[in-house]
């Protein structure tokens, strides 16, 4: 994957290698200091930087050619405190639509930001990747009384590790709703909010996932240095 004299990354900076040996490598970065490399560690750093890179060009892309069809929601779950991001839909990456009339409007390309009723934080970043579905409810963990409910396939933008990590109700403005931490919500519900209110929120949930991203990068760069 590296090759002697590319120029790559990682979390400390930009790096051209200077030789390759085995699982190791020597590199110089910008500020012209030198480091022995675990190439592993070093292909999975550069992996996720490039993954967010073109993550982010792929989002700018989305925005501009889709923000005047996509609609933006909240999305109410029930998770009980101290309790991991474990609920209906979440591993299975599908949400059900409570109503016929919701799942009439809702389409590929919407997106929404899943809210924890208990905790009032928000944790999650999701878009909708596919068309309508219908399914029993209980194969995806849901308790209902449907025999047949309106689903739709999600992707998972970005996500706090959990809920002590997420972005609280009372630590952001929503222009859709001023007093939304105040308000009875049941479990499933749908907000529509502003694209503004939702950039806001998804900008907060992204780097929040990036920090810790990095933080689990620079532990692995601190054991490697440990074992040298």
């Amino acid at each position: 994957m590296f090759e002697v004299n590319g120029v790559y990354r990682n979390r400390i900076g930009e790096y051209t290698v200077l030789s390759v040996d085995g699982q190791r490598m020597t590199v110089r970065y910008n500020d012209g200091t030198e480091a022995e490399l675990n190439i592993n560690i070093q292909a999975r750093i550069w992996e996720n930087i490039v993954a967010e890179q073109e993550a982010r060009a792929a989002s700018s892309r989305h925005m501009r050619q889709s923000s005047k069809d996509t609609t933006h929601y909240i999305k109410a779950v029930s998770i009980p405190p101290g309790e991991e991001l474990v609920f209906p839909g979440w591993q299975e990456r599908v949400v059900m639509v409570p109503t016929a009339e919701l799942a009439q409007r809702i389409k590929p390309g919407d997106r929404f930001i899943y809210y924890a009723i208990e905790a009032q934080t928000f944790f999650a970043v999701v878009t909708i990747t596919g068309e309508m579905f219908e399914a029993d409810p209980k194969q995806h963990t849901y308790t209902t009384d449907l025999e047949k409910a309106a689903f739709f396939p999600t992707d998972v933008d970005a996500a706090a590790p959990d809920l002590d990590h997420g972005v609280n109700i009372d630590s952001i403005d929503l222009e859709s709703y001023p007093d939304f931490g105040k308000l009875h919500i049941d479990p499933e519900t749908f907000f529509r909010i502003s694209e503004d209110d939702f950039e806001l929120l998804a900008e907060a949930l992204t780097e929040i996932t990036e920090d810790e991203d990095e933080e689990v990068e620079e532990y692995e760069e601190y054991e490697e240095d440990e074992v040298e």
